[in-house]
């Protein structure tokens, strides 16, 4: 990517979240490596993984790329919180039995939940109820882009490739 190019990027939001599970907190103009959100919905929850499988086969490490879940949880009233994350919490756990050996939760794991759009609004992500979206973070915070549609992982290693240029 030029020079151009990368001061025509648009900021990625300056939004602190926090990971479910194991604390994490992840500000997402500051990440510092690319990253790749992954945004879904309970609904959709299980359309992650080949993204992040496609992601993993091409850049096996999170000091390569970060890979983040972001759990679209606006539509939770306050009251029910406490059960999606009892859900995104069994999900961890899950998913940490299922991390190779000598991975890092806090580096391969990341659950976030995003309860009032703070992340998703801003990047244009609206409903994935139904189809999930990615986006892509370059390591100075900049948005390489968003997709949502058909075949996320094609687009999410597409936008990768321009990120790490």
């Amino acid at each position: 990517m030029t020079t151009q190019e990368r001061q025509a990027l648009r900021p990625a939001p300056a939004v602190t979240l926090k990971a479910n599970g194991h604390g994490r907190e992840l500000t997402f103009n500051r990440l510092g490596v690319p990253a790749v959100l992954v945004c879904v919905a309970r609904e959709t929850s299980d359309l992650a993984s080949p993204v992040v499988t496609a992601i993993r086969d091409r850049y096996e490490t999170a000091e390569q790329v970060l890979i983040v879940n972001i759990a679209d949880t606006r539509p939770f009233p306050r009251l029910i919180r406490k059960i999606a994350e009892q859900i995104m919490k069994s999900a961890y756990k899950d998913a940490v039995k299922n991390l190779k050996p000598g991975r890092n939760p806090e580096d391969y794991v990341l659950i976030v939940p995003d309860w009032d759009g703070d992340l998703l609004e801003p990047l244009g992500v609206d409903d994935v109820t139904k189809t999930i979206a990615v986006a892509v973070v370059d390591a100075q915070g900049g948005v390489v882009g968003v997709y949502q549609g058909d075949d996320p992982a094609a687009h999410a290693l597409e936008m990768l490739e321009r990120a790490i240029d």
